[in-house]
């Protein structure tokens, strides 16, 4: 079933799964397996330091599956709200660029205050929604309810306003141009869902169980 998927709308976030799996990191369903894997390797994203590999970032943060499991749901929920930007273009590199070097940035900086500031963020949305299983970023990965409450607190307390968050996020590639884009996404899509009458972090997890470190 997910293989015909895959085989209907070979979009970007396609190719980061298969990606992924190529570099040996989860298993993948024999119906997709007859892929190319050549022109994944060839796509390239922007970085500050020019021109950097999709498979040179995976590799480089040795990303467990149950985290790149997390960007491929993002990646599959913005797909079906039809708001992806066409394949292999500039905004498309950074799209996933920018989810995949957040989340590390999150996960992986020793910087006290971006932790304090994640906290802070996780902290309103649960009392805001009071939502129990709610699923740090530690544990489930950059979800959809994490960057919404990432979204949210930014309006009230603005990250890039903060010179240590910024140096923080900064260490990881991520540019305040890289995050407007990803607000601009999750906040299209939200209005896509909506009108449907669909919630965005529903269509997430319908996602989240078909990606790597899902759980059925």
């Amino acid at each position: 079933m997910i293989g015909g998927y895959f085989r209907s709308r070979f979009g970007i976030w396609t190719r980061t799964f298969l990606l992924v799996v190529s570099l040996g990191w989860c298993s993948i369903p024999s119906e997709v397996s007859g892929f190319s894997f050549a022109i994944m390797r060839a796509q390239v994203i922007p970085d500050a330091d020019g021109l950097r590999s999709i498979s040179e970032i995976l590799a480089s943060e040795r990303t467990q599956s149950s985290m790149v499991g997390s960007i491929m749901a993002l990646l599959a929920t913005l797909d079906e709200a039809g708001i992806l930007p066409p394949e292999g273009t500039s905004q498309a590199n950074q799209l996933i660029h920018g989810l995949i070097q957040l989340q590390a940035a999150f996960l992986k900086s020793t910087s006290p205050e971006l932790t304090a500031y994640l906290m802070a963020a996780e902290n309103h949305w649960i009392m805001k929604h009071n939502e129990r299983e709610y699923g740090s970023l530690a544990i489930a990965g950059l979800t959809s309810r994490v960057l919404e409450a990432l979204i949210l607190y930014d309006k009230e307390h603005p990250m890039w306003e903060d010179p240590k968050i910024v140096a923080a996020v900064q260490a990881f590639n991520v540019t305040g141009s890289d995050w407007v884009l990803i607000v601009n996404m999750v906040n299209k899509a939200e209005t896509v869902f909506r009108d449907r009458g669909r919630s965005i972090h529903e269509l997430y997890d319908q996602w989240r169980v078909k990606m790597p470190g899902g759980k059925s």
